[in-house]
């Protein structure tokens, strides 16, 4: 993957009341699927990055608990996945929210902030 076109993708979730609610047997199910689904797009070129819980430790912490991190090999992939992400029933079960970009050098992105770039 190179790196001008690289994509990082980060997913920030928490559990929605749907989710407790749902018996146990059925977000075993699901949680299968998502097993299967993220198999599928590392096949596809996804670099998983990987999966956590939100230290409640953290300064300035977003007010979410878990997070997933990926690195994609394009926009046009990372839209494709959202997509995915949309009809696979995800959003009933979790409160998200996501921020994605083009992976660039830390003095670029730096240059941009000095000139307010977005």
């Amino acid at each position: 993957m190179s790196i001008e076109n690289t994509q990082i993708y980060i997913e920030l979730y928490s559990y929605k009341q749907a989710w407790v609610d749902l018996p146990s047997e059925d977000r075993q199910r699901f949680v299968s699927v998502v097993e299967n689904a993220i198999a599928e797009i590392e096949k596809a070129g996804v670099k998983v990055i990987g999966f956590g819980l939100n230290d409640t430790n953290t300064d300035r912490r977003a007010a979410y608990d878990f997070f997933c991190v990926y690195e994609m090999p394009s926009a046009e992939f990372a839209r494709l996945f959202e997509q995915q992400v949309e009809a696979s029933g995800w959003y009933n079960y979790f409160e998200q929210i996501n921020v994605s970009g083009t992976v660039k050098s830390p003095s670029e992105i730096l240059a941009e902030n000095s000139h307010l770039s977005q």
